[in-house]
């Protein structure tokens, strides 16, 4: 069987009580899961034979799921998380997440006027929801997409999410679509990672704020290890369960081309264990091959397939421009910061 992985869930497949233009969710099916698809999955990853086990619900909106979902979360051995926009969470939503360990993600693209650019929802619902698992004591971190338009206040978004909130943990993630109405290029990704860095490295850091790209740079120049999946060797990181029990191997990916089986039909072992995820994994070895001539290739190992042409001259400006200086922070002067 493959290795340890996280179990994604969708449960309620796209519906969302939102309609962000830029989501690449937007037009997949939405219906809730059954509870006896629901329980089965669970069951069966919890028995798997290997540790630190994860269970993240995504959407859509996951908490448009009825109450049997987040019942069967409970006292389960495995780290739960839920991805969110935030609007639906109140201090009685808040107060089951703290009760119970979860961390919820949040969406929040920056202060109100770039927050509402990009999703054309209102900011006050989201930070109305982000309040609440404060009071409560939940735990929670951001997730902030960047889009074309917000790309250039990397260092606004940054600081006023630093400033504003409780939590310590940043998520940008890079939109890619759909349509190239919100899509970073090259040149708005880098730009975006570079100022991003700089002002990190010059007072974020110090102050604990984790950004994940910049953790997982950090672990790979320590351990030689990615704390990112578009950063590791393979794509076998997920397992996504859709809500009517099919089953793929990315969020990314979750179409007819990819469906590996379903879990109502198919136990959740051997669909890990199945040739057809084997072959997922290793397409991230299928390497152009400038890719084999680039000496950042132990850092990206390629990057995510499904950006990797678009965006790869953006990686390796915040490569170059990145690793001497926090090679320099990490171990001090004369570190190089090249791939080991």
């Amino acid at each position: 069987m493959a290795a340890g992985f996280s179990l994604l869930i969708k449960p309620v497949g796209g519906a969302c009580n939102l309609a962000c233009r830029y989501c690449f969710y937007r037009g997949h099916p939405g219906g809730a899961i059954a509870r006896a698809t629901l329980e089965r999955a669970l069951e069966q990853y919890c028995a798997l034979p290997f540790p630190g086990k994860q269970i993240i619900l995504q959407g859509g909106e996951p908490l448009l799921a009825p109450p049997y979902v987040f019942d069967a979360l409970e006292n389960l051995p495995a780290e739960i998380a839920v991805q969110t926009n935030g609007t639906l969470i109140d201090d009685a939503v808040a107060a089951r997440f703290a009760e119970n360990g979860w961390l919820a993600g949040v969406s929040l693209d920056g202060p109100p006027a770039l927050h509402e650019r990009s999703r054309g929802a209102p900011w006050a619902d989201a930070v109305r929801g982000i309040r609440a698992l404060e009071r409560a004591g939940a735990q929670y971190n951001i997730l902030c997409v960047v889009t074309r338009e917000t790309a250039p206040h990397a260092v606004e978004i940054e600081r006023y999410f630093r400033d504003s909130f409780a939590t310590r943990f940043h998520q940008y993630i890079e939109c890619t679509g759909p349509g190239e109405e919100y899509a970073v290029g090259e040149r708005e990704w880098g730009d975006f990672l570079v100022a991003l860095f700089d002002d990190w490295l010059a007072e974020g850091m110090d102050r604990g704020i984790s950004i994940r790209q910049f953790e997982s740079l950090a672990s790979q120049l320590v351990r030689g290890t990615a704390a990112q999946c578009s950063y590791a060797r393979d794509c076998r990181h997920h397992l996504v369960l859709e809500h009517d029990g099919s089953v793929y191997p990315c969020d990314f990916f979750v179409d007819a081309a990819h469906r590996l089986g379903s879990v109502d039909e198919t136990p959740l072992a051997t669909l890990a264990s199945s040739q057809a995820f084997a072959d997922f994994a290793a397409r991230k070895s299928a390497l152009p091959a400038r890719c084999m001539d680039c000496g950042f290739l132990a850092f990206c190992n390629g990057d995510c397939p499904r950006h990797r042409q678009r965006l790869c001259g953006a990686t390796r400006r915040f490569f170059a421009h990145a690793i001497p200086l926090l090679a320099e922070r990490l171990f001090g002067a004369g570190q190089d910061g090249e791939a080991r």
